[in-house]
């Protein structure tokens, strides 16, 4: 991925840290905790899309990942 267009117009590098640990912190909030697995493989995935993205698309991107997978219970709380 090239870049992430933030709210404000900026556009900064993509950096996956960042969304493993967004998943991570929703993820503590939930019964199960942490699957650090998971958060891996959706950061992974979003960043061999390769391409400029929103901030949002990469959110709605997380949040249907999530959806699909057994931490349903993550997707409400991230």
């Amino acid at each position: 991925m090239e870049k992430v267009i933030k709210r404000d117009g900026r556009m900064v590098e993509f950096d996956k840290d960042k969304i493993i640990n967004a998943i991570e912190q929703a993820m503590k909030q939930t019964k199960k905790g942490v699957d650090a697995q998971i958060s891996n493989k959706i950061a992974n995935y979003v960043q061999q899309l390769d391409k400029d993205m929103t901030v949002e698309e990469i959110q709605d991107i997380v949040e249907n990942k999530l959806m699909n997978s057994n931490r349903k219970d993550v997707a409400k709380e991230y």
